[in-house]
């Protein structure tokens, strides 16, 4: 009886964030990022707002760690895979390294375990989610896209004019 009841709850939690306005999908992003944020305290982040800005002014890389099924969906312009970053980081030492994922606990994780590397990577605070809400654009083969993948159906907060699919 209990499982029941939990699973009663868990999908009435999730219907109530599918259905939730775009504003209150960004609080949303900013909640769960805040409470990710403790596994990697010590790792300095920046806005998806802030990243466009810096991109207009700085050299910036944006490094997209999540899996090959999720960039298969979409990524954010411009962006390099894991792999490519961590094949020769050093080729990226002028550069303002930035990583993302759906919505930046794996990439602060990663930034953290790089860190002690000796390898400078800054998180983005909320990840392509936070992006999405800050329009910031995602491609597919060269073309912008609507579709992104947000991991799995408890971060489907990306704005109502996308597509998400986990």
């Amino acid at each position: 009886m209990v499982p029941l009841l939990c699973l009663i709850i868990f999908s009435q939690a999730l219907v109530a964030a599918e259905s939730l306005t775009d504003a209150a999908k960004k609080r949303k992003i900013d909640e769960m990022y805040e409470g990710y944020k403790k596994h990697f305290p010590k790792v300095k982040d920046f806005s998806a707002g802030q990243t466009l800005h810096l991109m207009d002014r700085e050299k910036v890389i944006l490094v997209d760690i999540r899996k090959t099924k999720e960039q298969a969906v979409s990524m954010i312009t411009g962006a390099i895979t894991e792999t490519e970053f961590r094949r020769n980081p050093s080729a990226y030492r002028d550069y303002i390294v930035i990583g993302y994922c759906t919505i930046g606990s794996r990439s602060g994780k990663l930034a953290r375990k790089l860190k002690k590397k000796g390898i400078s990577m800054f998180n983005m605070r909320g990840g392509i989610l936070a992006w999405l809400h800050a329009g910031g654009i995602l491609h597919k083969d060269g073309k912008p896209v609507n579709r992104v993948h947000v991991y799995g159906r408890k971060w489907n907060l990306a704005p109502s004019a996308m597509k998400s699919v986990w």
